[in-house]
């Protein structure tokens, strides 16, 4: 009885080691914004689209896609969030769109263009934004990058060429949201406010729950070890 008590010890830690092991496996997931930018869906995936008429306010989708002749595709038209899906830069007024290049802009009345991210399910992510001003007239925008509508990032482009990036590590729930949002500045004007956005979020998903087989092994120990005193309280029972 003491050598099946301890067999079925040995099976279940076994089970476990192995078993257990392999549950606690995690993937990893990378979501760029302008890589995976979509002319003909919104949403796309777990990309949307859209705008807000103050920061954090609720989200309003792009409804209208539009492909121009110079290659550009936009959703929205001022505010809107537009993707260079070619492998030359393309020069549209004042502003350069770079190969593979996503570039937003605000609206008139001070709305904010958005760009959203939605959590498929409970994990880990981490975010990597840098917003740039692309438009040579000299772009004055502000920009953010919020969790669930609340700004974890705040920043200000006043110049072509440059701006502010962003980095960091945040746990997410399915459905939570980040976004990429750009506004008008601080000058109160739309004017050459064209600003690039390279947006990435690296995904790690949660540990699943544990196994049947994990579950199966606890099972065995809590079998081997009732066994196991049963056997010791009749051994010391007198016959």
């Amino acid at each position: 009885m003491v050598s099946l008590c301890k067999a079925n010890l040995g099976l279940a830690v076994f089970v476990i080691l192995v078993f257990g092991l392999t549950t606690s496996v995690q993937a990893l997931t990378i979501y760029n914004a302008a890589d995976d930018f979509s002319a003909t869906n919104n949403p796309n995936g777990v990309w949307s689209y859209g705008w807000s008429s103050s920061l954090g306010s609720a989200f309003n989708l792009y409804t209208t896609p539009t492909s121009y002749p110079n290659g550009i595709n936009a959703w929205g038209g001022v505010p809107w969030v537009t993707h260079n899906p070619t492998a030359s830069t393309i020069v549209w007024s004042s502003t350069s769109w770079l190969p593979g290049q996503m570039i937003f802009h605000p609206g008139l009345y001070g709305q904010f263009s958005v760009v959203r991210w939605i959590a498929p399910s409970p994990g880990s992510i981490f975010i990597d934004a840098m917003f740039t001003g692309r438009d040579s007239a000299g772009t004055t925008t502000d920009v953010h990058v919020l969790h669930n509508s609340v700004s974890i990032f705040d920043g200000l482009v006043n110049t072509f060429g440059s701006g502010p990036s962003f980095a960091t590590t945040r746990t997410v729930f399915m459905g939570d949201t980040i976004d990429f949002t750009v506004g008008y500045g601080s000058n109160g004007n739309y004017y050459f406010d064209n600003t690039s956005l390279h947006g990435m979020i690296t995904y790690t998903t949660a540990i699943p729950e544990p196994s049947t087989f994990v579950l199966f092994g606890v099972g065995i120990i809590g079998t081997a070890i009732y066994g196991y005193r049963r056997w010791k309280k009749a051994e010391s029972t007198p016959s």
